[in-house]
């Protein structure tokens, strides 16, 4: 029996022995190969994707390694194992690791990219590290996608890249929708979440944690020593929608967003830095919502946001509010923080007719605020005597602040560091997380960079135009030596181009015979233009032209920049032809005209309306139209527009100046100047003469929170201008007296108002 019980125990010990050294590492070069390997794994076996590119690879890997000895699937050499076209990765199982994989080049057709689920299977103890998702984005820009979904528990996702996402959908959602997946403790550290530009439209956070439906439920997860490097897609950079989160040593650089509070109650924001990019842009820091949140040693600095994006909003609530509303921000302690040069921390943000609960509770205890250009450290937009303050130091330009608990300190108490951070002898403030701490080292991001470039090259024909074009570099110059160019077909840009005249007056574009009404130049996805000197007219021997510059009428997943100088936009005279017209599922981050003349057209000029569902979206995020003449464009000068209420964004930004406007927008009950839902605007130096006649010269329907300027206008014989809230200057002068277009002109110049109005 002795000997029996020997010879199992050796048995026992041989196949435990044999099991340890049996752990093997393999190299799949194909599905079917991985698929295999998955299904024979065990604990302690590596599994390594081949170098090169896996399209439309959807890999599903539900492993069960131990806590002592986890499975590996990596890139047999990091970054080498490219995941193109409808590629995508779904986990479940438990204490496996996936690391060194790129995702991009094409977009996971499935909705979400990387998923920690597998039908009803989550992930547990699951590793995520030095992972690249980087532009993988589909087509348009409104289909929704998300790159990764964590479900389960005790999930980590560390030292990967994420940037790009052009997209609508949260990018990272840490998701509470089953039981399993609440009380997570999931960690989230040393990534680098790099360039989302503004999507213009609600939909366009970085990482969200939690939904509303679930905001009362514990996720617990922990956000640390992440990077967010211009994150700046819509409002809420990171939004937490749940309870019991630690946000703690990240660092939010050039953001024109926020991290929010949004829902749920009892987080805690630690130690984060928010750097951001000066007065004049809409960076922002920490909107604080809901309750019980401990808000303590962060620093703020350089965040010129307002409002929802200012660097430090105490939110007013709805009365009896629904969860997805609006809970008041209430028993919150927002502590040891610094504030430097922010000049719009706002108590009680959001206050208006329905938010009309103000915040309670709310200690603000030993912080520090550094803005000596300022006098006010607080913009107080409601009732704050919810508010406590103790032991806080502040320097301003002299005014002495109100407030109990506010005490002023001598402005060389703080110093510049040659990191550019501020600080004092009690003080030395050091970014929590840097570069070579973050991400994968061995990765360089995708850049969307638009510069010109020193390449140059003369045309004198379309021929040579159409080549130059297509064979151009982004960001060349292609110079017309030609005083006329006669177009044979529409030439679609699918990279960036300067298209420059140089000779006297301009050079003629036109089309000798153009059956099909094609615009000159179309803007594909990719394009930008930049142009000067040139006339474009739309009439040719045979047929005429719908548009002088265009976007695609198909979807533009990427965004594109025009800009337009010295030109003339002549003869767009059929319907609702135009000078521009920015198409649907189109975004521009600048659209700019300077010094142009447009003149017999008869739809709207420039028509940026781009989106038409009320959803606050919209197609251009800067639009500057400065010295400007619009002489007889029948239905309006411009129609730029955002349609609905939405709160989650910045724009659009619309810059008007020095512009005339002559006999223009005269249709019954119409526009010269529409401008619907612009949250920033500045309109100085109009003239407008039988402009607006039978409606109005500038229709301004304007959100309550909109920053705006409309001064300095002439008009003669003209409509009114029309503005819900009445955001009219102190130098906007009438005329109803019928006169010629020459005496017109002359009471224009004469300067007897005391103004400069129209063009220089």
């Amino acid at each position: 029996m002795k000997s029996f019980f020997s010879k199992l125990s050796m048995t026992l010990f041989l196949a435990a022995a044999l099991g340890t050294v049996q752990a093997k590492n393999v190299v799949v070069k194909d599905m079917n190969a991985l698929k295999d390997a998955t299904k024979s794994a065990v604990a302690g076996d590596t599994i390594s994707l081949a170098s090169g590119r896996w399209t439309d690879a959807k890999i599903k890997l539900d492993l069960q390694g131990t806590p002592k000895a986890g499975i590996v699937v990596q890139a047999e050499e990091s970054g080498k194992t490219i995941l193109v076209g409808n590629s995508s990765l779904e986990m479940a199982g438990e204490y496996f690791t996936v690391k060194g994989l790129v995702f991009t080049d094409g977009y996971a057709q499935g909705r979400v990219a990387v998923r920690f689920k597998i039908g009803n299977k989550v992930a547990k103890h699951v590793r995520m590290s030095e992972v690249v998702i980087d532009h993988y984005n589909p087509a348009d820009r409104f289909e929704k996608t998300s790159w990764v979904e964590l479900y389960g528990q005790h999930n980590e996702i560390d030292h990967c890249y994420f940037g790009g996402k052009l997209n609508a959908g949260v990018l990272m959602a840490v998701k509470l929708n089953n039981a399993e997946s609440r009380e997570n403790y999931h960690h989230i550290h040393n990534n680098v979440f790099g360039s989302r530009p503004k999507l213009g439209s609600n939909g366009g956070e970085t990482l969200r944690v939690g939904t509303s439906t679930y905001c009362t439920k514990t996720s617990g997860t922990q956000i640390e020593n992440n990077i967010f490097d211009h994150c700046s897609g819509e409002v809420e950079v990171v939004s937490i929608k749940s309870s019991d989160n630690v946000i703690k040593g990240n660092l939010f650089r050039g953001c024109e967003g926020v991290m929010t509070m949004r829902h749920g109650d009892r987080n805690q924001v630690l130690g984060n830095y928010f750097i951001g990019l000066g007065e004049s842009n809409n960076s922002g820091g920490l909107r604080i919502i809901n309750g019980n949140h401990l808000i303590k040693g962060n620093y703020f600095q350089n965040l010129g946001g307002r409002r929802f994006f200012g660097p430090l909003a105490v939110m007013n609530g709805v009365p009896n509010s629904l969860a997805n509303r609006y809970i008041r921000a209430h028993d919150v302690k927002i502590e040891d923080n610094h504030v430097f040069n922010c000049p719009h921390v706002e108590l009680c943000v959001g206050s208006d007719r329905e938010r009309t609960q103000t915040p309670d509770h709310i200690l603000f205890k030993n912080n520090t605020f550094y803005n000596p250009n300022e006098g006010d450290i607080f913009t107080k937009l409601d009732d704050i005597s919810g508010f406590t303050f103790k032991g806080n130091k502040y320097v301003n330009n002299g005014f002495k602040v109100k407030e109990k608990g506010m005490k002023a300190i001598p402005a060389d108490t703080y110093h510049k560091t040659k990191e550019g951070l501020w600080a004092s002898k009690n003080f030395t403030p050091e970014l929590p997380v840097k570069d070579n701490e973050a991400g994968p080292q061995w990765y360089t991001p995708i850049s969307d960079a638009i510069v010109l470039t020193d390449k140059h090259v003369k045309v004198a024909s379309f021929d040579e135009l159409t080549s130059a074009i297509k064979n151009a570099e982004d960001g060349e110059t292609i110079e017309i030596t030609a005083p006329e160019i006669h177009f044979a077909d529409g030439i679609h840009l699918t990279h960036f181009v300067n298209i420059v005249y140089k000779g006297e007056g301009h050079s003629m574009f036109r089309y000798l015979a153009n059956a099909n009404q094609k615009p000159f130049f179309t803007i594909e996805n990719g394009g930008s233009l930049k142009v000067s000197g040139i006339t474009f007219n739309g009439r040719s021997d045979t047929g005429i032209v719908k548009a002088g510059i265009s976007t695609s009428t198909s979807p533009m997943i990427k965004h594109y920049s025009l800009d337009v100088t010295d030109c003339t936009f002549q003869n767009f005279d059929g319907s609702d032809f135009c000078a521009f017209r920015a198409y649907t599922s189109t975004f521009a981050d600048e659209i700019t005209f300077k010094n142009c003349l447009f003149t017999n057209i008869s739809g709207v000029a420039l028509n940026i309306n781009g989106q038409t569902e009320k959803k606050g979206r919209y197609s251009a995020e800067e639009v500057t139209i400065e010295n400007c003449t619009f002489d007889k464009v029948m239905t309006g000068a411009m129609e730029i527009t955002r349609m609905g209420n939405d709160e989650s964004t910045t724009g659009p930004s619309v810059k008007l100046k020095n512009c005339d406007f002559i006999e223009t927008g005269n249709k019954e009950l119409g526009s010269a100047v529409l401008l619907w839902g612009v949250q920033q605007l500045d309109i100085d130096g109009l003239f407008f003469y039988n402009s607006g006649a039978s409606g109005r010269t500038i229709r301004f329907e304007d959100p309550l929170w909109a920053v705006s300027k409309i001064d300095n206008i002439l008009s003669i014989n003209a409509g009114r201008i029309e503005s819900y809230y009445k955001r009219k200057g102190e130098h906007v002068y009438e005329v109803n007296k019928k006169m010629n277009r020459e005496e017109a002109m002359k009471l224009k110049t004469n300067n007897e108002f005391g103004g400069s109005f129209g063009t220089k």
